[in-house]
């Protein structure tokens, strides 16, 4: 500092911990003028030209561009405008970035060639309304030609993806391999069996009962299945098919329905097809997407209930 208060370019920059030519920069630019020049000819700055040095530093460390800094301080645009505004630029930045994180992600831990990067790329940019439309068309392939129950249409609704307006990244991995679960033929066509088992017992009056009543002895596999799978019982065991016998029954009085081999035919179809593990991996994806909080997942316990039923059987 010289006798004036003043600094020269060189303490400036010692004193800011920028370098040289970038405080020369701004100053050509007129951002931060020298308030005079030494009888040398060199610049030399004041105290509010290291604060306004500061400002532009700070402005330009937050990615405002040079434009928006000299209006802020030719004071043409407020700092609480420009902060507005930054925060929007970067909110669809870092929604860009989490897009392709996702996207590099999905590619890197299930591998795809050129085409395939190039469609995970497009599936991650999809519409909330082309995302919703695309699992629709699944839903309504599945279900031409069959007749539902009235109060269907709500529950396929409930099966629709709706990614929130600020997606995680994680949230958009689960939307990629949603979307190719919902495109693998093998899972359309389990979905389509699904619904013709639905809407044929439905005409048949095999599916008897009330709602309640099934969602129940659901319930029961779960405690009586999964206990004995956690407990570390053989689905094959002799002590197994005591559950069997129990969970039978309970089925049976929960569908209106006789115990017999007719009875327990149906009984193995309908739990394998509900005992799907695409079909649980589809809940739980979307769980995730739609921010749902996170369920137990029955298909183990039914799957184990599945493998002792046949055995009693001897499917």
């Amino acid at each position: 500092m010289n006798d004036d208060g003043l600094y020269t370019i060189g303490e400036v920059a010692r004193l800011t911990g920028l370098p040289v030519p970038t405080i020369r920069f701004y100053s050509d630019e007129g951002l931060v003028p020298p308030v005079g020049r030494s009888p040398g000819g060199y610049r030399l700055y004041d105290d509010a030209a290291l604060c306004r040095l500061e400002l532009v530093r700070t402005l330009r460390d937050l990615g405002v561009d040079l434009a928006t800094v000299a209006r802020v301080l030719a004071d043409a645009q407020s700092l609480a405008d420009v902060a507005d505004r930054q925060v929007m630029a970067l909110e669809t930045q870092i929604q860009t970035l989490r897009i392709r994180q996702a996207v590099l992600r999905y590619v890197a831990t299930h591998g795809a060639d050129a085409a395939g990067i190039a469609r995970v790329n497009r599936l991650a940019r999809l519409t909330a309304e082309q995302r919703r439309q695309m699992v629709a068309d699944l839903m309504g392939e599945a279900t031409r030609g069959l007749g539902m129950e009235p109060g269907f249409a709500a529950y396929l609704r409930s099966m629709l993806p709706d990614l929130p307006d600020d997606p995680t990244a994680e949230q958009i991995e689960a939307w990629l391999e949603l979307a190719h679960l919902v495109s693998d033929p093998s899972f359309r066509e389990s979905v389509r069996r699904a619904f013709e088992r639905h809407a044929a017992d439905r005409s048949s009056g095999a599916e008897q009962g009330d709602p309640e009543s099934w969602r129940q002895v659901e319930r029961a596999v779960v405690d009586l299945a999964g206990g004995a799978m956690a407990g570390g019982m053989s689905p094959t065991s002799v002590p197994a098919q005591a559950i069997v016998e129990e969970l039978v029954a309970a089925f049976a009085a929960a569908h209106g329905r006789e115990d017999d081999a007719e009875f327990r035919i149906w009984l193995v179809e309908r739990v394998r097809i509900g005992a799907d593990p695409q079909v649980s991996r589809y809940w739980r994806l979307l769980a995730l997407i739609n921010d749902w909080p996170p369920k137990f997942d029955p298909v183990p316990a039914a799957r184990w209930f599945l493998t002792a039923l046949q055995a009693a059987a001897g499917i």
